[in-house]
């Protein structure tokens, strides 16, 4: 009876390891996997961005030009298409964030509980970014201090997916060890 008892409780145990097993490979599979894939691009060209800002203060707008108005045409010529090198990866972000929210919103069922506010405050950036902001912004000013900074992606949610990728990876791994 005692080992009938005792093979019971082993079963159960295993039954419980593996149902645990399976829904960690399903949330890096089907969310944190594809989440982490799209936060480090964004961080990386977030990164390449800051790279493209500092060498445009650095080689153009601190610089005293000539009044020359040939340079001045070579400067402002310049200058346009840094900004507009920057501008594509902010739309490599954007396109990235386009893929998150789609993820998020089709595998809602998969996100952590301690992960919802996180997630739902990238959306609601999310949504300002595409409703508030064509081109420029549409908000007036002073309205949109009042009612705050947009971000593409949080600080906050990049830290928040790695986090999360690597300890899931990691408890996996203990799993299958």
């Amino acid at each position: 009876m005692a080992v009938a008892v005792g093979n019971w409780i082993h079963a159960g145990r295993v039954a419980k390891r593996e149902k645990t097993v399976a829904h960690i490979g399903e949330q890096l599979k089907e969310l944190y996997g594809p989440l982490y894939y799209f936060t480090n691009q964004n961080e990386r060209l977030f990164d390449l961005c800051r790279k493209f800002d500092e060498a445009y203060t650095a080689e153009i707008s601190s610089k005293n030009w000539s009044p020359d108005t040939r340079t001045q045409a070579s400067v402002n010529e310049e200058a346009s298409a840094t900004i507009a090198i920057s501008n594509e990866y902010i739309r490599c972000v954007e396109k990235n964030n386009d893929s998150v929210a789609n993820l998020l919103e089709r595998e809602w069922h998969l996100i952590d509980s301690d992960d919802i506010e996180e997630f739902s405050a990238f959306l609601i950036h999310h949504v300002r970014l595409k409703t508030e902001r064509g081109g420029s912004l549409k908000t007036p000013i002073m309205v949109y201090k009042h009612v705050g900074v947009i971000s593409y992606m949080p600080p906050s949610m990049l830290e928040r997916v790695e986090s999360k990728f690597r300890a899931k990876t990691l408890k996996l791994q203990e799993f299958r060890a």
